[in-house]
């Protein structure tokens, strides 16, 4: 009993090491890029210096998913490895996770404080990654990183806050304007099971012409709400791509946008599939080097599979029931 524990213990270490693995030629070089509340945030640069595909390369920047309580940067190594093999600068961040601290001190979640944990969380989570982009930035000539070329990508969590960064770009909340250089935007957002999610908001209203959105998202996600839902009176709202990609359709913004019908929050992962990174990077071509303004809407329907409608009461007990 106790070899074959060690022997099962063996194949998931070296199952771990084989996930780890770095093609010949890619580097990964960590920095800290900000101290808050005590904590070195950081980030991985991954890059090829043999890759001259690009005179400058474009940068990739991934947010790992967790529920703002879990995960790190680590999560995305294969999906940026694949990225920097591609000529990227492909970046994993860390950042903040204002509810498992809440959680560790003992704070209880529920419908009274689910608003302003999560709306904080968000908060939290959106502003170091504004100041991951402006370390990039910062450092882009060191990189040889073409910082007008920059894509967010993110999955639950990190893809909220990727997702709801931009809409804060384009409305000039003083988060963005106090971080990021004047007029600067992002080329593309590619949320993995992510909406925007925002307090005191009945409906978006965008005060510029967002980026490009690549979007993943099952119809029946019971964590992240595929449409639109608010609680109490528009106090915190949850915007998802079947709610927002209709208005990125009418300002002509180019998007590409796979709906699973029937899944749940599981489409979260799907930027691990290597037919989806080659989607994404698909997508990226036609719409940065190609200029294409394209509306592809992609219906992923499996027999074994039936919608069911969410409620965004749903996603707070389920995000709260582990108190």
């Amino acid at each position: 009993m106790k070899r074959r524990f060690l022997n099962a213990l063996i194949l998931c270490l070296l199952a771990s090491l084989k996930c780890l693995a770095v093609p010949e030629g890619v580097t990964i070089k960590n920095y800290v890029y900000a101290e808050k509340d005590g904590q070195r945030l950081t980030l991985d640069v991954y890059n090829d210096p043999s890759n001259n595909t690009y005179k400058k390369k474009p940068v990739f920047i991934f947010s790992f998913g967790g529920s703002w309580e879990a995960g790190n940067r680590q999560a995305g190594h294969a999906l940026l490895t694949d990225f920097a093999e591609e000529g990227y600068i492909a970046i994993g961040i860390d950042y903040r996770l204002h509810i498992r601290n809440l959680k560790d001190s003992g704070v209880k979640l529920d419908k009274t404080n689910f608003c302003q944990a999560y709306a904080k969380a968000i908060e939290m989570g959106i502003e170091d990654l504004f100041d991951a982009t402006a370390f990039v930035i910062n450092n882009a000539e060191k990189w040889g990183a073409d910082t007008s070329i920059m894509v967010l990508c993110g999955c639950s969590a990190g893809a909220i806050n990727s997702a709801t960064a931009e809409y804060l770009i384009c409305n000039d909340h003083p988060m963005a304007t106090s971080r990021l250089p004047k007029g600067f935007n992002y080329r593309a957002i590619i949320p993995c099971a992510g909406g925007i999610w925002v307090p005191d908001c009945k409906e978006l209203t965008w005060k510029r012409r967002p980026c490009a959105y690549i979007a993943f998202h099952g119809t029946s996600d019971e964590l992240v709400p595929y449409d639109f839902d608010t609680v109490n009176d528009g106090q915190f709202s949850t915007f998802g791509p079947g709610r927002y990609m209709p208005q990125l359709e009418e300002m002509q913004v180019p998007f590409m946008f796979h709906t699973y019908v029937g899944d749940t929050h599981g489409v979260a992962g799907v930027y691990d599939k290597r037919w989806v990174r080659q989607e994404m990077k698909n997508a990226l071509g036609r719409i940065i080097w190609w200029k294409e303004n394209i509306k592809l809407k992609i219906n992923d329907a499996r027999y074994d599979r039936q919608h069911v409608d969410r409620r965004l009461e749903e996603s707070m007990r389920k995000l709260t029931e582990s108190n």
